[in-house]
């Protein structure tokens, strides 16, 4: 009796901002042919990469408030199950986690033998931010956990640094995953036939090697307002602080409002601040997810306050 065929599984993992969203994005588009359903994990209350997906998909699954690496992992099976009892089954399932995922305890949930029968997990990818990766090495043990698990690893952004740095990048990632495909990217580009190359070893788990820690470090806050943004001043506010705090300050992301209800994606990695505007996006308020450490909201309130323009509706009253 023919065997059932089996879900391919790609689980695309990365610090925070190091582009994992816009690596799916340009995968989704090569299997464009084919069937395909996402999950999307963020740490956070809201989800906004979960808003960025764009390409040829059947379903987005979101997760939200916890890593599927330790405190919503069974909400992770939960999800699998509901794949795997789908009516028309995926050729392909691409999980984008958080940025602070443990790639390899996520992984191991697909040698459990009834999750096993179901999906096979192909690769494991993990992108690294070629401006920051060597910062956040070493204050980060998730960055380091994240490269052993991958069987391939793209140094993203990599014309933004000189090339003596690309080779400091390539050194530390083979002295930890010797085994790994290393892949140099400007824009998130991965040819898919990169997911075929079988690695000369498979890498070994992070749990191998260090002791799994289930609760992180990193802190999230999410703030939110009713009023109006500056769009200017709060590029300048936030540039100013990310310059003074970038080594508390790993990520900010979110939609916020102008005076004319107009809507902008703001999205901050390392020293980089950029904010476009953004159409058919409609919300009601504007929402800055900021991630890093010793985070607080009064700090956050105080760090925005000059860049709020007071919502006239509420200036009637």
């Amino acid at each position: 009796m023919e065997q059932p065929k089996k879900i391919n599984v790609y689980i695309i993992t990365g610090f925070l901002g190091s582009g994992k969203t816009t690596v799916l994005n340009n995968l989704l588009k090569q299997f464009s042919t084919e069937k395909n359903v996402v999950i999307e994990n963020e740490f956070g209350k809201i989800n906004i990469d979960a808003t960025l997906i764009n390409g040829t998909f059947e379903f987005v699954y979101e997760l939200t408030n916890g890593c599927i690496c330790c405190s919503i992992n069974n909400q992770l099976l939960e999800t699998l199950t509901r794949i795997h009892t789908l009516e028309n089954q995926p050729d392909n399932l691409f999980i984008e986690t958080t940025g602070i995922a443990d790639a390899g305890e996520i992984a191991a949930n697909f040698t459990a033998l009834y999750v096993a029968e179901a999906f096979d997990l192909k690769k494991i990818i993990t992108v690294v931010d070629a401006e920051n990766i060597l910062f956040y090495k070493d204050s980060n043990i998730e960055v380091t956990k994240q490269i052993v698990a991958a069987g391939t690893v793209i140094i993203n952004k990599s014309a933004l640094v000189a090339s003596e740095i690309i080779t400091d990048i390539k050194d530390f990632i083979q002295a930890i995953n010797p085994y790994t495909t290393i892949i140099l990217s400007n824009d998130g580009s991965l040819d898919r036939m990169n997911l075929e190359i079988e690695n000369s070893q498979k890498p070994l788990t992070p749990a191998t090697i260090y002791k799994s820690e289930s609760v992180h470090k990193i802190k999230t806050m999410l703030y939110e307002t009713d009023d109006f943004f500056d769009i200017q001043k709060l590029k300048y506010e936030l540039f100013k602080n990310l310059y003074l705090y970038y080594h508390q300050i790993y990520r900010i992301k979110g939609y916020v409002l102008n005076a004319e209800n107009e809507v902008f994606l703001v999205q901050t990695t390392g020293k980089t601040v950029v904010i476009s505007p953004v159409e058919n996006q409609l919300i009601l308020k504007s929402q800055l997810v900021f991630i890093g450490k010793e985070l607080e909201l009064k700090t956050i309130e105080r760090l925005l306050k000059s860049a709020i323009v007071k919502n006239k509706k509420l200036q009637l009253f």
